[in-house]
């Protein structure tokens, strides 16, 4: 079967959350997507605010894990990545390698602000991933929804 690398920069960082949705994911690197920010830019009725996405954005970087999964359980992520679209970038791990790497962006993006929840998931597994410390207070200045 098919493998795939998908960079996930959200709550996907959570790897119990990828497991059951892509239950063959298994997490093969730490990147970095150059010239993007960290956004939050679609509703999450799940959530119950804005959730993460990236938006181009020279000098800037998205952290995140690229997971190695079957390329079968791709239209399964789909449906949990419902207002997002899945996209192609190109991501650097932590020896500067370049990889072309699946991801999902929202195409119709808006701004929202995500619940103390959501940051607070993201915070707990990117500090886990050893995300640097300069993007983690990034996420920890972010404004949340009440």
């Amino acid at each position: 079967m098919s493998r795939v690398l998908y960079f996930a920069y959200g709550s996907n960082l959570d790897p119990e959350q990828m497991a059951s949705r892509c239950p063959s994911a298994r997490v093969a690197f730490l990147a970095r997507l150059a010239d993007h920010r960290l956004d939050f830019t679609y509703f999450s009725t799940r959530w119950s605010g804005g959730s993460a996405d990236v938006v181009r954005h020279f000098g800037e970087s998205v952290w995140g894990i690229v997971y190695q999964l079957d390329a079968a359980e791709l239209q399964r992520l789909d449906r949990f990545e419902g207002g997002y679209q899945r996209v192609f970038l190109p991501v650097r791990d932590d020896q500067e390698r370049s990889w072309h790497v699946i991801s999902y962006e929202v195409p119709l993006k808006r701004s929202f602000r995500p619940t103390h929840g959501y940051i607070q998931k993201m915070l707990l597994w990117g500090e886990h991933w050893g995300l640097p410390q300069s993007y983690l207070e990034q996420l920890r200045r972010t404004p949340v929804s009440d």
